[in-house]
């Protein structure tokens, strides 16, 4: 991926794998990453108990329910 940073790529890459599996525009999961900004690994902690994680900033909250799709935390 030429002069990307090495972050980029690694988002680009992910971004591409997750639209093929989850059959989603990896245009749109780029874009919600750019938003929020987060990194991987990445924990926020949430005034309500609850935690955005990762890249895209997932709040916790949706666990569960990603569970069930076969999404799971990031370690």
């Amino acid at each position: 991926m030429l002069d990307l940073p090495l972050l980029q790529q690694e988002r680009i890459l992910c971004a591409i794998t997750s639209a093929i599996k989850y059959q989603v525009p990896a245009n749109i999961l780029l874009a919600i990453a750019e938003k929020e900004g987060g990194k991987p690994s990445m924990i926020i902690a949430n005034k309500n108990g609850t935690y955005d994680i990762g890249p895209k900033q997932f709040n916790s909250a949706y666990l569960f329910e990603l569970r069930k799709h076969g999404i799971g935390q990031p370690m």
